[in-house]
């Protein structure tokens, strides 16, 4: 935790954005879905800044930048533009015979106050998109992305703070000690993507507040290969699922159950897919694996 902020700052934004939330809940469907264009203009506007920084802290390329994270959260924002009508509708229910002469139906209401920690591996769109929600339902937001990823959360703060005012959403930047000052705020409902070793201890600092979660946690992956597959074309696939993003994805296939019949077919099929993809100068293959300047 730096020294410009501490729990005070962190208690300070909480509260404001509490105080904030009633009148955020009670936003129109047409005011969310303003927030959420402005945000759509700001990043296809600063789409070449978004790309050197990921390149800077990840030494990723426009291309991938394009792939990984930015297609997919235009596609959620505009899933969102397109539905959030239909999905703040109250949605009408059957009443049952005690209550004759009533109606009945479902409303849904925000939560309330957002906490969403984010991860270093894809740190605009696991950021931007959970974001993308919280907004969407009418919630106060306090994002704290990656350390490990410096330039990219420094424009995310930029991009917040350009585009709301802190009592609807902020970013705070830092380390492990700022999310577990965070988490030791009473949130309503804490989005997390990370590992499950962590996953336990936002569980379990959420359960302190009864909030509700979303835990977005890496597992295994593993990819099965028998006797009828086509080995130039998994082992194609299983190399690049493997290698987009360095290989820093949670569903990245982590390891192959190959039939026997097929084995020694498909370990030089993959050697050669991986070759033409990271070495096609005869080079010395190398892993696909980040390793940032930090």
């Amino acid at each position: 935790m730096t020294a410009i902020q501490s729990k005070t700052d962190f208690r300070s934004s909480f509260d404001a954005q509490r105080r904030y939330a009633p009148q955020m809940a009670l936003t129109t469907v047409d005011q969310r879905l303003d927030r959420i264009r402005r945000l759509q203009t700001w990043i296809t506007i600063h789409e070449t800044d978004i790309q050197q920084a990921l390149y800077d802290d990840l030494r990723k390329p426009a291309s991938e930048v394009m792939l990984t994270d930015l297609m997919s959260v235009h596609v959620e924002i505009k899933h969102t533009l397109r539905h959030l009508k239909l999905w703040l509708k109250p949605k009408s229910l059957p009443t049952h015979l005690p209550l004759v002469g009533t109606r009945s139906y479902v409303r849904y209401e925000p939560k309330g106050n957002v906490l969403i920690i984010s991860p270093w591996n894809y740190p605009i769109a696991l950021s931007l998109r959970p974001l993308i929600m919280a907004i969407a339902a009418g919630n106060v937001v306090i994002l704290k992305p990656s350390e490990q990823t410096p330039h990219t959360s420094a424009l995310l703060k930029k991009l917040v703070h350009e585009l709301f005012p802190p009592e609807e959403v902020i970013v705070f930047e830092g380390d492990a000690d700022v999310s577990q000052a965070l988490l030791e705020l009473p949130f309503n409902h804490i989005y997390f993507t990370g590992s499950p070793a962590i996953g336990r201890i936002v569980m379990t600092a959420a359960a302190k507040h009864l909030a509700s979660v979303t835990l977005e946690l890496g597992g295994k992956s593993p990819a099965i290969v028998d006797e009828s597959a086509n080995i130039q074309q998994a082992a194609s696939q299983l190399a690049w699922a493997k290698g987009v993003n360095c290989g820093q994805t949670c569903i990245a296939p982590d390891y192959i159950l190959v039939h026997q019949s097929v084995k020694q077919a498909f370990m030089r099929a993959l050697y050669e897919k991986l070759t033409a993809m990271y070495s096609p100068d005869g080079g010395q293959l190398k892993p696909p694996i980040v390793t940032p300047d930090w």
